[in-house]
């Protein structure tokens, strides 16, 4: 069998499979997808995801004839441990393969030696005897089946012999993995958020501000690449329905350096200006307050801010501000152009062109 190339997993057509029965049970299949999507991002490697689409994750990394095809389902349990009987255990009901091992090998079956892995993930350990060992232990990394004890291997393929009658080749069970990830059911959205704020303060301290939205728009993104069973007549539509890759989420932070840095971001310099200039600590927040104010009320549409919003851009760009080195100063030369102080706001004009100057110059 030739090695599987995203053609080949675009022609074919996914097994099927029932569900989320649970929210949460989805939400955590995505976290951890998305976590692993990014891990490789990091490690600077090309690579194609494609979500919920033959298993819960499906990653090509590399390219061309060099890249690895990997599957990995997503399991999350309340149970202390997995052991090789619980992976092997069989539903009563539905279409074969029945246990969950014997789902993670259909994608050896459908897809041949040349593939990476087909792995279970989990928030939970697996309890196994290992095949170096004498007794039995918990085991975080991750494990191949040929790494277990024949006790636990033959289990495992007791099951798979009934999920697959018409005969599986047991050397290619080596590709069954199982691994834990750190993603506990109470904190796992906290987890890989953490894990995204690290990632943006790497590329610049100032992105962190921005951490929860790109998180966000992760999960929008891999949420709409969830759930479409259907072949897919050409690479480029599958791509296109359920896949994130390299080029995607470097759109995501192009997008995050290209943005105006917003108040919590820029009023730490503000602030130091003013305590500079002998400005008390009080006077200072009320100067805050109600930058915040205006900001809140331009967001919404308040005429008022609009209209003063666009008066200010107006005399920012008949202005040499970049020539002017203190937001003061900068708001005294803007007042020249005949800006006029608004009436029963929370604002005033000092601290909407506050906002309005250092949203220019970051």
């Amino acid at each position: 069998m030739p090695k599987p190339t995203l053609k080949t997993v675009a022609s074919k057509q996914p097994r099927e499979t029932a569900g989320p029965s649970a929210f949460r049970a989805f939400d955590f299949q995505v976290n951890v997808s998305i976590a692993l999507v990014l891990d490789i991002f990091k490690q600077g490697k090309e690579f194609v995801a494609l979500f919920d689409h033959h298993d819960d994750l499906v990653v090509f990394v590399g390219e061309g004839e060099n890249s690895e095809l990997s599957f990995y389902q997503v399991k999350s349990s309340s149970e202390l441990t997995w052991t090789a009987k619980r992976l092997a255990r069989r539903s009563p009901k539905g279409e074969l393969p029945k246990s969950i091992i014997g789902k993670a090998y259909y994608n050896i079956a459908q897809f041949g030696p040349e593939i990476r892995r087909a792995s279970i993930l989990s928030n939970r350990p697996l309890n196994a005897t290992l095949a170096t060992a004498t007794q039995s232990g918990l085991h975080d990394g991750e494990l191949s089946i040929a790494d277990l004890c024949s006790a636990d291997q033959k289990t495992i393929m007791k099951s798979l012999e009934e999920d697959f009658p018409s005969g599986f080749d047991k050397r290619l069970a080596t590709l069954l993995t199982f691994e834990r990830v750190p993603f506990d059911l109470e904190s796992y959205r906290a987890t890989v958020l953490g894990r995204i704020v690290t990632m943006l303060e790497e590329l610049d301290p100032d992105f962190v501000a921005v951490s929860s939205p790109f998180y966000t728009t992760l999960l929008a993104a891999a949420g709409e690449c969830t759930g479409n069973k259907t072949k897919s007549a050409t690479v480029e539509e599958l791509r296109k329905r359920v896949a994130l890759d390299r080029e995607a989420i470097n759109r995501l932070i192009v997008r995050v350096q290209s943005r105006r840095k917003n108040l919590v971001e820029w009023w730490s310099s503000v602030k130091d200006e003013f305590a500079a200039d002998g400005m008390k600590a009080i006077q200072i927040q009320r100067i805050k307050n109600m930058c915040i104010a205006y900001v809140d009320a331009r967001r919404v549409g308040n005429r008022a801010a609009t209209n003063l919003s666009e008066a200010i851009r107006g005399s920012i760009d008949k202005t040499a501000v970049s020539t002017i080195e203190s937001v003061k100063e900068a708001a005294v030369a803007l007042r020249a152009h005949g800006l006029v102080e608004p009436t029963s706001e929370p604002y005033d004009l000092q601290s909407a062109m506050i906002v309005e100057l250092m949203e220019a110059m970051t």
